[in-house]
């Protein structure tokens, strides 16, 4: 069953989409890299941090630098 689970990050909403119990789903939305569930042992936070961390690294940011933004984040993931 695909799900798609959402968080908010800098004003931003965060959104991926996968069958997180199929390994080889694509994991689709506001990740790159033609990742699959198995990349991340079919965890959607493991998925969702993928995501935020791109995000930060494409602004130019460290991804250190906002450690503790991005932990809180996922802990407000949500299931759409």
């Amino acid at each position: 069953m695909t799900t798609t689970h959402t968080t908010r990050i800098f004003g931003d909403t965060i959104t991926i989409t996968a069958d997180f119990a199929q390994a080889a789903s694509p994991v689709t939305g506001d990740i790159s890299g033609g990742y699959q569930v198995a990349d991340f042992r079919h965890s959607p936070a493991a998925a969702m941090r993928a995501a935020l961390e791109q995000l930060v690294v494409a602004s130019g940011d460290s991804v250190e630098d906002f450690a503790d933004q991005i932990d809180k984040a996922i802990s407000k993931m949500t299931e759409v």
